[in-house]
């Protein structure tokens, strides 16, 4: 981590006709945008070094402007750290969680698509024998039936048709 380097102000503290907030404001600005150019975070001792206020000014009379900086430093004290500590392991637990549910769906993805293959060729093959079946139906009916059965399996019992008795 870098520390953005800032020199003193030429100007001493009695002789500037601005009041404190005015040159925290001027130095919190100027630090906002020394740190949008640079990957260095924004301090609040260089904040008070360009203001030309002490820390202990800025924490007892400005607290707003310490959380302004560290606000813009992307940083807001142990309690907020903990606090993107608990989300990134929240985050990473759900992360986890998330790819072992990928992994089944992957393997649910797989089985159905050999599932889908079996199938497609089931009808193929249904669809051949049908086919072959269709080009054999001409032969067939050409053929009587008497011709296709042998001559010692036909059959020659004569059907009699007896009439039912009703009262």
């Amino acid at each position: 981590m870098r520390v953005l380097s800032v020199s003193k102000p030429s100007i001493s503290r009695r002789a500037s006709p601005k009041s404190v907030k005015q040159r925290f404001a001027e130095a919190l600005a100027t630090i906002a945008s020394m740190a949008s150019g640079s990957a260095s975070r924004p301090t609040i001792s260089a904040l008070c070094r360009l203001a030309g206020v002490s820390r202990n000014t800025l924490y007892r009379y400005h607290p707003d402007v310490a959380k302004a900086v560290r606000h813009i430093g992307g940083r807001n004290g142990k309690r907020a750290r903990f606090a993107r500590q608990k989300v990134l392991a929240t985050l990473r637990s759900d992360v986890s969680l998330l790819r072992g549910q990928l992994a089944q769906m992957a393997a649910l993805a797989d089985h159905y698509y050999a599932l889908a293959e079996e199938q497609r060729a089931l009808v193929a093959r249904r669809d051949r024998e049908l086919a072959s079946l269709r080009n054999n139906i001409p032969q067939r009916r050409r053929a009587s039936i008497a011709e296709r059965a042998p001559a010692g399996q036909r059959n020659t019992r004569t059907l009699t048709i007896v009439p039912s008795e009703r009262s």
